[in-house]
């Protein structure tokens, strides 16, 4: 898992939007869709995926939140989910209204993910943004050590 140099969010998901073969869309919404703590949602549409995330906070927590969002993805969890991950359209249609429901398969939040799978996403997400601190601070021994450790992944 590439970060790219010099830091750029977009690269980062368009990176992870290739390995996915399928696009990923930014959706800001109001607090009230992420309800219960949740600061980000991943709607797994048929054809691509979408990342909505709360507005009315930092760029940086913004980012961390997208970045935990894609950890996700890149391990997987999807496949091996808890609960309810059914959407409910009318909600989401009135905090989000420029999401298309229609092909929603799956709503993932953090009542679909196991503990350790939290763990894992929010590790990877630290990582990520360990990343993106090195390269915007110009630490070139740091972004090696970052690029191994992605790597794995």
């Amino acid at each position: 898992m590439g970060i790219p140099v010099p830091w750029n969010r977009d690269q980062l998901i368009g990176g992870v939007a290739a390995r996915r073969g399928r696009p990923i869309h930014l959706v800001p919404v109001s607090h009230a869709l992420v309800q219960g703590g949740h600061s980000g949602l991943w709607l797994a549409r048929a054809e691509d995926d979408v990342i909505l995330y709360a507005t009315g906070m930092s760029d940086v927590h913004a980012t961390h939140i997208i970045c935990h969002e894609l950890a996700h993805m890149e391990l997987g969890h999807d496949r091996d989910t808890i609960g309810d991950t059914s959407v409910d359209s009318t909600v989401l249609s009135v905090a989000a209204p420029s999401v298309d429901t229609t092909g929603v398969v799956k709503m993932l939040g953090r009542s679909n993910y196991s503990n350790d799978q939290e763990y894992e996403a929010e590790l990877l997400a630290t990582l990520i943004m360990a990343g993106r601190r090195v390269t915007t601070g110009g630490d070139a021994a740091g972004d090696a050590r970052v690029s191994r450790m992605l790597g794995t992944f």
